[in-house]
């Protein structure tokens, strides 16, 4: 799974966001977000709103209970790799 296969949608709960979710072959989950109040930074600025991903600069990723703020696209895709590689849920 590569970050540009994610597909984002407005974020269910908070208006000034974005999210992205897909569950890996091993059943682990990933969640992606950018916006308001979220461990990211948009073309807004560090934590303000994010309603597309193109205006995003980095995001908040959260892979099963463990979450990481402020990783680029690359930093998603190895994240993601490493997932995959690791032990099913």
């Amino acid at each position: 799974m590569k970050f540009d296969n994610l597909v984002f949608v407005s974020h269910p709960i908070i208006k000034e966001a974005i999210m992205a979710k897909v569950r890996l072959d091993n059943g682990k989950e990933v969640s992606v977000v950018c916006g308001e109040g979220l461990y990211s930074s948009s073309r807004a600025g560090l934590r303000k709103a994010c309603n597309s991903v193109e205006d995003a600069a980095s995001f908040e990723v959260m892979i099963g209970d463990e979450v990481s703020g402020w990783q680029g696209r690359e930093e998603i895709d190895l994240l993601m790799a490493k997932a995959e590689l690791e032990d099913e849920v």
